[in-house]
């Protein structure tokens, strides 16, 4: 009995040592599927999504609405001082093009947020189709909450090329593996 118990014991002291080695595999993982930036092909949908937050994003999203690929934009998350001309002024777009197809979405403040508000706006505007731009990093976790808050609509990817520190990416990666815990549990 005693024997069983040892062995038991030292499973128990193993386990923390497989837990990391199985994190650290599924990182390097996370990490080598990160999407190479969107080629520059041509792409179609009813509205573009961006979510703020980072550099380039709202760059990306603006030329794709000047450029015919969708058209409407929601960019989502954005901070309640900033207003639209300011943000016309950053990325160089006509302010006429800011009052015609860019909603500005003050409510969302993280990703699962981005989400639920996107959805209100896609069903406000009869949207089917939409192409999300967010950073290469944060796409995996952001299509999966995505299709969760908007099952029938296409959602097409669109990744910014970004310079993500090490531990930054770790930090996504865990909040990649927790939504996917979620989403095994049907929550």
């Amino acid at each position: 009995m005693a024997k069983k118990k040892n062995g038991l014991f030292k499973s128990l002291l193993k386990a923390p040592f497989y837990l990391f080695i199985a994190w650290a595999l599924g990182f390097m993982l996370f990490w080598t599927r990160l999407p190479a930036p969107h080629s520059g092909g041509t792409v179609r949908a009813d509205a573009v999504v961006v979510l703020t937050g980072g550099p380039e994003r709202l760059e990306a999203g603006v030329r794709l609405l000047a450029n015919a690929n969708a058209r409407i934009m929601l960019a989502s998350g954005v901070h309640r001082d900033v207003l639209p001309r300011e943000l016309s002024v950053l990325t160089g777009a006509d302010m006429a093009l800011f009052d015609c197809c860019i909603t500005l979405d003050y409510a969302a403040q993280n990703t699962i947020e981005n989400a639920v508000e996107t959805a209100k706006w896609t069903s406000k505007n009869q949207v089917k189709s939409l192409i999300l731009v967010t950073a290469d990093y944060h796409i995996q976790r952001s299509i999966l909450l995505f299709r969760k808050s908007m099952p029938d609509t296409t959602i097409i990817a669109y990744p910014v090329k970004s310079k993500m520190p090490l531990l930054k990416l770790a930090k996504e990666y865990n909040k990649y593996l927790a939504t996917l815990m979620l989403e095994l549990v049907g929550y």
